[in-house]
């Protein structure tokens, strides 16, 4: 059963031995996800780059031609997973933003179509960077041997299938958190309204009702509520996996938020909240709950939440 509030009620405040308690009741249920994670989703995002490195590995002194094939070029950043392998072909992989930025050009297939010139401005700059220990033989103008190719798409593919199940990993860890958030508010009465640009404090959802990731203030909240007693409650969904990383997730970002909804929206009308998973420091926990005022709630304790 949720929490319920009296009226203008303040959120709890806990003790640091409190914390500490909760913070290792996190911790290790962290652990256990990760020791318990099945080698599932790697092995399929392996072999799906074992085949994407295939093809594009023995594309390589085509890419290297000149003058420049804009299409063969256009083609290899068309699409996501496409794009990301001829990325990891550098060393390090070379981010997106990175590439547009160094190259001075465009990732868009149908404008590299059409301008040779920036094509060829993608293709060196990868080329400039290519990982010289998965791929020798470009450097000596050779073709592989058969044990060289071998390494070269199975080190690729499990470099991008690795990040892509810590992004993975990211995103669904959040998505669950906010959807458990959102289930128990809906659970407890609340009706969930389309998002909207919130301003200030007219335009929040009305008393009973709640809202997904939007603008409040001018800064980003993952869920609005408005309480029956008339005041909004923003909830940030926070997942860390280390205590150092937490500084930056609570402290920093959720606590710097607090700040702005306090001082745009008035103290008096907002309660600021944080539902936290994974691992955190207790003395962060301890700051941003007595220093920035933001009420904690634990993923793992949800009904703490206020629901009335």
């Amino acid at each position: 059963m949720a929490t319920s509030w009296k009226k203008k009620a303040s959120p709890r405040r806990w003790s640091l031995a409190e914390l500490q308690k909760d913070v290792g009741t996190a911790t290790r249920s962290f652990r256990n996800e990760r020791l318990n994670e099945p080698l599932d989703l790697y092995n399929r995002f392996f072999s799906q780059f074992v085949s994407i490195f295939s093809e594009l590995i023995d594309q390589l002194p085509n890419i290297a031609k000149d003058p420049t094939d804009a299409d063969l070029i256009a083609d290899l950043v068309d699409g996501r997973n496409k794009q990301k392998a001829f990325r990891y072909l550098t060393a390090p992989p070379i981010s997106a933003d990175d590439l547009v930025t160094v190259a001075d050009a465009t990732l868009t297939p149908s404008r590299l179509r059409v301008d040779r010139a920036e094509a060829t401005r993608i293709r060196d700059t990868v080329l400039a960077i290519l990982d010289p220990h998965r791929f020798p033989w470009v450097a000596d103008e050779r073709r592989p041997t058969k044990e060289e190719r071998h390494t070269a798409v199975v080190a690729s593919a499990a470099l991008a299938a690795a990040r892509e199940v810590e992004t993975h990993r990211r995103g669904t860890s959040q998505e669950a958190q906010e959807q458990a958030v959102k289930g128990l508010i809906r659970a407890a009465g609340f009706t969930q309204v389309a998002v909207r640009e919130i301003p200030m404090l007219t335009a929040a959802p009305n008393r009973g009702e709640f809202c997904g990731e939007t603008r409040l203030a001018g800064t980003r909240a993952d869920v609005v509520v408005r309480l029956h007693d008339g005041r909004v409650m923003p909830i940030e969904c926070k997942v860390s996996n280390s205590a150092v990383n937490s500084y930056k997730r609570l402290v920093h970002d959720t606590g710097g938020k607090a700040e702005t909804w306090y001082r745009e929206l008035g103290a008096a009308q907002v309660i600021p909240a944080a539902v936290l998973a994974g691992v955190f420091s207790p003395t962060n926990c301890e700051d941003v709950q007595n220093n920035k005022r933001v009420a904690l709630f634990w993923q793992h304790r949800l009904e703490d939440l206020p629901t009335s």
